[in-house]
């Protein structure tokens, strides 16, 4: 996709925005994208924008390469990563930092290739119900205290502080094996063969397993655990880097502030909205960051805004005043908002992160 020759290294993100610790370049000068933006923030992003965001894309899109689970994990909302990262910037919230910024970091994804996801907190009953078919001791007990506390908390404690011991581990793989492949049994039997012995694998078990479709998509907001599986998907977020993880990671964990964070009640995984128009697709969510076009065999035209815009396969051409420019497959261009209206043409697809228009917001 990228165009890139292979190597024996793993890829698995490739970023396009301008966050600060990795910022797009501009071919023709190198100069990073979030320069570009402080430079002229009201041409580059709107006066409304940069003027709630200040001088700074409130976006980042990503393609995820997704070759074995990703963490368990939530974000905090708005409030709490503005509390946390000042607390801790004060010295008062221990360390190392767990809050980098103070933003919040709604994000959804959209599947290129079949995506399995774990994301929302499964009905207790459910959840306890696939434990004791593991017919140990620990799991029943893991069962008994989930449906004591009515909620996913207590069982999420309990099982990645006091651990959940070999022999659940191996009746789960087994269980695992036999259940039905789209089960959220299985899915979590699976996460044991990238991660044997972790905990994490039981947690997996309180988690709806959500299989996306090439196209398809989810919406994953504050407090929500969720845990990406596998597949190539987009991911469109807002600019931050606050995530707190607890399980299936040899990175930092910190299960006390993921419980704080966490919504815990039953939730089923959310979708964004979807807008057909010609050509394009858009979609949208309750984050005020961002919303994502998809242009496939054709053409569209979109308002002004602060957009990337990324030729996912196919060659893309960019139309906006009198500019015009062609990109090849893996390729991407900032348009920023004062260049007006966009044209994409596209003989396969193109994707263009964007914020929100106005009439998406008040829809």
């Amino acid at each position: 996709m990228l165009g890139v020759a292979a190597t024996d290294e793993p890829v698995a993100e490739a970023w396009w925005g301008a966050h600060d610790s990795g910022p797009s370049r501009l071919d023709a000068e190198g100069l990073p994208l979030d320069e570009l933006i402080a430079r002229e923030p009201a041409g580059m992003l709107g006066e409304s924008a940069a003027e709630h965001w200040g001088p700074r894309l409130p976006y980042l899109l990503k393609v995820l390469s997704i070759g074995k689970p990703l963490s368990i994990q939530v974000h905090p909302t708005l409030d709490q990563a503005r509390t946390g990262f000042s607390e801790e910037q004060r010295g008062t919230g221990g360390a190392p930092h767990h809050f980098l910024d103070p933003f919040h970091k709604p994000e959804m994804v959209v599947a290129v290739t079949p995506m399995e996801i774990l994301a929302g907190v499964r009905p207790v009953r459910d959840t306890a119900i696939d434990l004791r078919s593991l017919e140990t001791v620990r799991a029943s007990e893991l069962a008994d205290i989930l449906e004591a506390a009515g909620d996913i908390r207590a069982f999420i404690h309990e099982a990645l502080s006091a651990g959940v011991g070999p022999d659940t581990l191996d009746a789960l793989a087994r269980a695992g094996q036999r259940a039905d492949a789209g089960s959220s049994l299985a899915a979590a039997a699976r996460t044991l063969h990238h991660f044997p012995g972790d905990a994490g694998a039981v947690v997996a078990l309180g988690m709806h397993r959500v299989a996306l479709a090439p196209g398809e998509s989810l919406f994953v907001g504050a407090g929500v655990l969720h845990s990406y599986q596998s597949g190539l998907g987009l991911e469109i977020m807002a600019n931050s880097d606050n995530v707190v993880r607890a399980g299936l990671t040899p990175k930092p964990v910190n299960v006390p502030l993921l419980l704080e964070l966490l919504e815990p009640r039953e939730c089923a995984p959310a979708l964004p909205t979807v807008h057909s128009e010609g050509a394009a697709r858009h979609l949208v969510t309750e984050a005020q960051e961002f919303a994502l076009t998809i242009v496939t065999e054709g053409r569209a035209q979109l308002p002004a805004a602060p957009r990337i815009v990324l030729a996912l396969n196919g060659e893309a051409t960019l139309h906006c005043d009198d500019d015009r420019i062609v990109l090849e497959p893996g390729k991407a261009a900032f348009v920023p908002h004062h260049c007006g209206v966009l044209d994409v043409t596209t003989s396969g697809q193109a994707v263009v992160a964007r914020t929100p228009w106005e009439t998406e917001r008040h829809h």
